[in-house]
């Protein structure tokens, strides 16, 4: 198996590459709706796009990185494991990476620049377990996830200093910086509920049982959909314009959890990822064209 291969199966498999794309470039098309009464240059959105894609990738393989030797206990059938692509060439990609995210900061603005370095030290701890005891990530996974999770709140306002040039960011541009926040809680969720335990007890559906985790996530998925109805608000869109589709929305991730809740498999499972990816892009559909 040749490098390209290799690399676009870790691309694939353990980045998820596609619906990660789905995601963004929804994303941003809420981004530019946020922002289209104020002239911002186009090549901005564009590199925040390319910057947003580095750094999860980046953030990838530090985790990798950091698990492997976990990963090769519980998890010795992953092509990391087995030798299929080798640690170290994705280690070399990444550095390529932090060099292309940093001129993208620098083309961005001394304001992206006095961002970025935050934002990269907070990524190098997190490749570091945030200097915290061995023992802390199993005893307070909950905790431990939810530190690992605030790069990505610091991530979105990193792309909104950014592409604005300003540290003045209003109540809509803060609205929709939770709400990207935590619908990237509840995609974490989704990727760690599973049918069965794990072998490292180290997802939600482990310790809250499939029951548990599967209302965790209705949680950040309902804290969704009301701020996306606020943001619509303070976009001066009115409720009965979005309503049907809100509810439609709500509807596709109470039956997507509760179908999974009832058949724990691998389909109901993807079904559930569906009803994950209706609730983000769907959202993020309303949010740019209503």
């Amino acid at each position: 198996m040749n490098t390209a291969t290799m690399f676009s199966n870790y691309l694939l498999k353990r980045f998820q590459i596609l619906p990660l794309l789905a995601i963004i470039i929804t994303d941003m098309m809420v981004i530019k709706r946020i922002t289209s009464n104020m002239v911002i240059p186009q090549w901005k959105f564009y590199l925040a796009f390319v910057f947003i894609i580095i750094y999860l990738f980046h953030n990838r393989v530090a985790d990798d990185k950091r698990d492997f030797n976990f990963d090769m206990e519980f998890y010795p059938d992953r092509d990391l494991q087995k030798g299929k692509i080798s640690i170290v060439f994705l280690e070399r990609v990444s550095f390529i990476m932090i060099g292309i995210m940093t001129l993208i900061a620098l083309w961005m603005g001394k304001l992206s620049l006095l961002f970025f370095v935050p934002l990269l030290f907070y990524t190098l701890l997190a490749k570091k377990d945030f200097l915290l005891p061995d023992h802390f990530k199993i005893k307070n996974l909950f905790t431990y996830n939810l530190i690992n999770m605030v790069q990505l709140l610091f991530l979105q306002i990193f792309i909104y200093v950014s592409i604005l040039d300003s540290l003045v960011l209003d109540d809509i541009v803060w609205a929709h910086i939770l709400f990207v926040f935590i619908l990237s809680i509840q995609v974490e969720i989704t990727r760690k509920v599973k049918p069965d335990i794990s072998p490292g007890n180290e997802l939600y559906s482990d310790r809250l049982g499939m029951g548990g985790a599967i209302m965790l996530w209705y949680f950040f998925g309902l804290a969704s959909i009301i701020i996306s109805i606020t943001i619509c608000g303070l976009l001066g869109i009115g409720l009965k314009h979005i309503l049907f589709f809100e509810a439609l929305i709500l509807l596709a991730c109470f039956f997507s959890g509760l179908l999974y809740l009832k058949n724990e498999t691998s389909v109901y499972e993807n079904l559930f990822w569906l009803g994950l990816l209706v609730t983000y892009i769907g959202q993020n559909m309303i949010l740019t064209y209503a």
